[in-house]
Order: structure tokens, then sequence, then C-alpha cells
């Protein structure tokens, strides 16, 4: 029997949309405002009832929950987090931890580069493969690193990343899980609607190249008054609409997104709540 590698969940941009700092460490989303930023999320996605794949899913029901830590020093950058995804055949925990340093050159370029260390336990349910399962282990433990950089320029945003630069993979008899070597590119850039800086337009271009896969997302997002938000990005290869609404109110932030794609037949929900002090 054939078995297709299932890519793991970590690297999925999905999980976290819109935000650049979760596949390149070199970015970081606290301001000169706040020194630390707290942030906690949870996404539940749906398939239809019938929709089933050689791995003999359940009715697609998958719990993801998350948080994270970011903080900065100075130049100096740093993050560490946690990561649950309960998969149809395996449960994966991810932690990692990040380290990144600014350089500003005249006071208006801004060149950070970044580092990411992160390990991987997954613990399979050999029950839930119709395949043979006596050589496979149940727990495994895979670690990986990222790299990052990103420069800016005013409005200019230009980052470079690789995840999974060791590209390891669970369960090596069949690849049955692998943790892809990425490369990502993104440039974006925020455009003032009036003279107050109140209305910001910033549209954005990622793309991303895999051992596996390709992939390119267009978006825009409207911010006002730096209180709220929302979006909309169009990820070309799975013909993915995502849609994110957002507000921050005396350092708390709450986020919204939901996407479709008919491809998949899946339907995500997402809740990002946050704090900042």
């Amino acid at each position: 029997m054939v078995l297709l590698p299932v890519k793991g969940q970590n690297q999925i941009l999905y999980d976290q949309y819109n935000d650049v700092s979760f596949y390149n460490p070199a970015v970081s989303n606290v301001t000169a405002d706040y020194h630390h930023y707290t942030q906690v999320w949870s996404h539940i996605a749906f398939a239809p009832k019938d929709f089933r794949t050689h791995y003999k899913m359940e009715p697609y029901e998958d719990v993801d929950v998350g948080a994270r830590y970011q903080g900065r020093i100075n130049h100096h950058i740093f993050s560490a987090s946690y990561h649950y995804d309960g998969y149809s055949f395996f449960h994966q925990h991810t932690v990692n931890f990040s380290y990144g340093y600014e350089f500003v050159i005249k006071e208006i370029h801004r060149l950070a580069v970044g580092g990411r260390v992160q390990i991987n336990f997954c613990d399979i349910m050999p029950s839930k493969l119709s395949m043979q399962t006596e050589w496979l282990k149940s727990f495994q433990m895979t670690p990986d690193i990222d790299l990052g950089i990103e420069y800016r320029l005013r409005g200019l945003h230009l980052g470079l990343s690789v995840m999974n630069i060791a590209g390891s993979s669970a369960a090596n008899y069949t690849a049955l899980i692998i943790y892809e070597r990425r490369m990502y590119a993104n440039v974006s850039y925020d455009f003032y609607l009036d003279k107050q800086k109140n209305v910001m337009l910033a549209p954005h271009l990622l793309f991303y190249y895999g051992q596996h896969s390709v992939n390119a997302e267009l978006g825009l997002d409207l911010n006002f008054w730096k209180y709220a938000h929302i979006g909309y990005s169009f990820r070309i290869q799975e013909l993915r609409h995502i849609a994110t609404i957002g507000m921050e109110y005396k350092g708390f932030t709450l986020d919204i997104a939901s996407d479709s794609a008919p491809r998949t037949y899946k339907q995500r929900l997402q809740i990002m709540l946050g704090y900042k002090f």
C-alpha cells in the first residue's frame, strides 16, 4: 500500500492569517508603543460529513490551539510559543524560541535578522490508519530551525525566510509526516490615506516555494485609527479566500478570521486574543 505523506501542520500559513512573524523570525509585532505582546488562539476546521480520505478520517473537525509571547529590549527581539494541532491520526505539540536583532541605518533604513529553534512532539495514533503499523513508533520528536531577514524603509516591508531547514520527518519508513523545507518571500507597503495617518491601506504579496509545493497570496488590509482593521487575501494555488477583522482597545486585541477553499471542501474559523503592555 502506498501512503501519501502529510505536511507538518506547524508550517502552514493559514494557521495564522496575515501575520508575517509566524513564518519569518526576523519580524516582530512589538512596536515602539509596547515592549511585550502575548497572544492565544484557536481554530476549528470543518468539512462535509461524507468527506473521507485514505486515512479513514472521521468527519473532519480539527481543533488547533496555541499561545505566544513576543518581547523587545532596545534592538533585541525575541519570542516563545506553544502550538497544539489535533489532526486526524496524530496529535502534535510544537514549542519554539526565536531571537532577532534589528539594525538601524541612518534612522530610516531598518534591517532585522532572526533565527528560531522549534521542536515537534508528535503522538501518532496507529488505530486511525488503514495500513500495517507494527513498525510505527507512536511518539516521535523532531527538532528544526528557521532563519529570516526583513528590510524596512518607511512603509515598505521586504522579507525573506527559510522554514524547516533540516526538513525532518516523523515515521521515516513511509515519510508519513513531512516538515517540508520552504522559502518565503513577501513584500508590502503601508499607504496612508489622510494627512493625520489615521487610515492606512496595505497591499501585500506573499510567495513560497517548497520541496513539494508552490503557492502565492495576494491581499489587502485596511486599518482605521490603529484600533480596527479588516482584510482580504486570496491564495492562488489553493483557490482559498481569507477574510479577517480585528480590533484593539487599551492594549487588548481581538482578531477573527474565516477562510474557505472549494478544492478541499474545508472551512475554517479562527479567533486570536492578545494583550500588549
